[in-house]
């Protein structure tokens, strides 16, 4: 029996995609996923299409951030490009087998259109995953040109650094050693 998913009255498909992985290191290809005018909707299915499981996430528990919603492009362990979605409770990652980058800003687009009302517009060709993420790359510029010119040299320099919010995942940006807070989530954590 094949997963399935019984739409609302007032709800309607605006993006659907089959061979969709979802989950940890033993997941595959096999899920669907469907976004519509309410909610993100993963259709969990096994190797030889049964179901297991309907997966529903509201868009309305989407966080938004500067007129943003935070559905963007990540990284798995294995270098493999990602939609992260980013809930009021949690996070969530789908994998696409096909399409790639191009795949993944449609999904981001049509994301940002019904959370906020708005087009996306073009981002993360630079895969960057959050807003503030060229802020990020400068600093890890000027950390990398801090290590260049003190190659050699005994003089302490204080080390911008760059690193993930161990709270929600975004980027956070300092000092080493210095304690930071998170401007997306408020967690305080040394860098």
């Amino acid at each position: 029996m094949a997963a399935k998913y019984n739409l609302q009255p007032n709800e309607v498909v605006l993006l659907k995609d089959e061979s969709v992985m979802h989950g940890g290191f033993w997941s595959a290809y096999t899920d669907e996923l469907m976004l519509t005018n309410l909610n993100l909707v993963l259709l969990k299915k096994g190797m030889f299409g049964n179901s297991k499981g309907v997966l529903t996430f509201p868009v309305n528990q989407i966080k938004v951030y500067g007129q943003q919603a935070q559905a963007v492009i990540g990284k798995a362990s294995n270098g493999t490009d990602l939609l992260e979605v980013y809930f009021l409770n949690g996070q969530e990652k789908f994998a696409f087998q096909t399409g790639g980058k191009k795949k993944l800003n449609e999904w981001i687009a049509k994301i940002n259109q019904v959370v906020t009302g708005e087009e996306a517009p073009v981002q993360q060709s630079s895969g960057m995953a959050l807003p503030g993420a060229e802020m990020v790359a400068g600093v890890l510029k000027d950390t990398l040109g801090v290590f260049k010119s003190k190659l050699g040299s005994k003089s302490e320099a204080p080390v911008k650094v760059a690193e993930k919010c161990r709270g929600c995942g975004a980027p956070v940006a300092g000092f080493q050693g210095q304690a930071t807070t998170c401007e997306y989530c408020g967690s305080a954590q040394q860098l």
